[in-house]
């Protein structure tokens, strides 16, 4: 069985303005996940929470690497 570490991760800030559509906001949203390299694959995602602070979106992502 293979032994997973849980990990935390801030990603962002997204700008307001990356909200202006929804595809806007998911192209803003998948660029800041690639700063996470060592996830143990693309399901690997057990949480997500969004913070805003002065309007920048942020997210605490809990991953399995």
């Amino acid at each position: 069985m293979a032994n997973l570490t849980l990990k935390f991760a801030v990603v962002g800030p997204v700008a307001p303005a990356d909200f202006s559509t929804e595809s806007a906001a998911e192209t803003a949203l998948n660029d800041a996940y690639t700063t996470i390299t060592d996830a143990a694959s693309t399901s690997s995602l057990v949480s997500s929470e969004p913070i805003v602070i002065l309007g920048n979106v942020y997210l605490i992502l809990t991953y399995y690497a």
